[in-house]
């Protein structure tokens, strides 16, 4: 059973997945209903939003509390790359023509969206930008400046001074990015401390070039205020256990919050379409993802509903499997049959295939080369 201190956040991711499977599947159901509700909020974005507050709230604290960046990072590769593998290998055979020998090394490096190559699933671009975190965590963990308040200032600052990012574009370098990440983690695994702050500070700068030089035009918006997301959970998390001050963290909040105001606001003028409506969705799609955070972290104490927890557990699976489903249904989404038909169909099949990829997949990752981790549960060895 899921531990209570944890259940919470399960609580928040499960609300995380529901967001963005309701973003995608009403576009072929309930389209009536996504008119009405797509004026006045963006769900898949309140979404992926809240998923990266929660990562950047748990990440840093496990890594501080393995205290050691291999386990971190054998930790990390269980829990991630067994699922994301074996969805690739399926969307493979389904698309043979579409996965090339640089799509696959770029996929390889779980930065795909940064390096320049087409990907293979389109909600695979959350990922490279968890994996950016990781690597700016670990350096920042190198340099023993894991508890500074600097990077989400910094990002979102520069985030909203920059935006729109007009990058360099390295173009498509998945090999040159495959070997940086490869001596970078040999480096921060090797236990030589000068070996691991060399690491550390070259997987540092393969991300920080990657976000400001090669960052893909979907995204030269937001995608440094995504990080400066990532790095306010971790603030939170520090002023949750007396780290630092609520009011530091309170500053934080308002700065990564104003920033992205402004640059979304920014888009809808380069758009033409400021409008009250707009701005509101603008608001309200921050206070949808920042408020239901906040309403997490004041109910934590108290009993998070079971079935909620449980789709937590799943939403790894659930995340990566929905739209690849949508793909593969596309016909029989868009068929006549009435839409709570197909959109329960649709959900039964999703949590269905997404128990299986958990008990059978996720779980197994999860204690590979472990021996600690097969004596926990499946749910204790899903923690992320």
């Amino acid at each position: 059973m899921t531990a209570p201190r944890l259940a919470w956040l399960d609580g928040l991711r499960a609300v995380a997945v529901l967001l963005v499977v309701y973003a995608h599947l009403t576009r072929f159901v309930f389209t009536d209903l996504r008119a009405v509700t797509g004026e006045w909020l963006h769900a898949g974005t309140a979404g992926v939003m809240l998923f990266f507050l929660v990562s950047g709230y748990i990440i840093p604290a496990s890594l501080e509390r393995h205290g050691d960046l291999r386990a971190f990072w054998r930790s990390r590769i269980r829990r991630l790359f067994p699922l994301y593998l074996a969805v690739i290998a399926v969307l493979v055979v389904a698309h043979p023509h579409a996965f090339s020998p640089a799509t696959a090394v770029g996929h390889a490096t779980m930065l795909p969206f940064l390096a320049g190559v087409p990907l293979i699933t389109p909600v695979f671009w959350t990922l490279s930008f968890e994996m950016v975190f990781y690597l700016l965590v670990t350096t920042l963990f190198t340099v023993r400046a894991t508890r500074s308040l600097l990077p989400p200032v910094v990002l979102a600052v520069a985030g909203a001074v920059t935006a729109p990012l007009v990058p360099l574009r390295f173009g498509s370098i998945p090999v040159v990015i495959g070997v940086v990440l490869a001596f970078g983690l040999a480096g921060v695994v090797s236990g030589r401390r000068w070996a691991e702050l060399s690491g550390g500070l070259l997987l540092g700068g393969l991300a920080l070039a990657l976000l400001v030089f090669n960052m893909d035009p979907a995204h030269t918006r937001d995608g440094l205020l995504i990080l400066a997301v990532m790095f306010t959970g971790t603030v939170i998390h520090r002023a949750d256990h007396g780290q630092t001050s609520w009011w530091r963290a309170g500053a934080v909040i308002a700065v990564v919050a104003v920033s992205l105001l402004v640059v979304w606001i920014g888009e809808l003028a380069a758009l033409h379409a400021v409008t009250p409506r707009y701005v509101t969705r603008s608001v309200l799609t921050l206070l949808v993802f920042g408020g239901s955070f906040a309403a997490g972290m004041l109910l934590r104490h108290r009993h998070t509903p079971s079935w909620l927890a449980r789709i937590g557990v799943l939403s790894y699976s659930v995340y990566l499997i929905h739209y690849v489903l949508i793909e593969l249904c596309r016909p029989l989404l868009s068929s006549s049959v009435p839409g709570p038909l197909r959109a329960a169909g649709y959900l039964a099949a999703v949590f269905g295939i997404s128990w299986l990829t958990h008990r059978y997949i996720e779980v197994p990752g999860q204690r590979l080369g472990s021996p600690h981790a097969r004596q926990h549960t499946d749910l204790a060895a899903s923690r992320r």
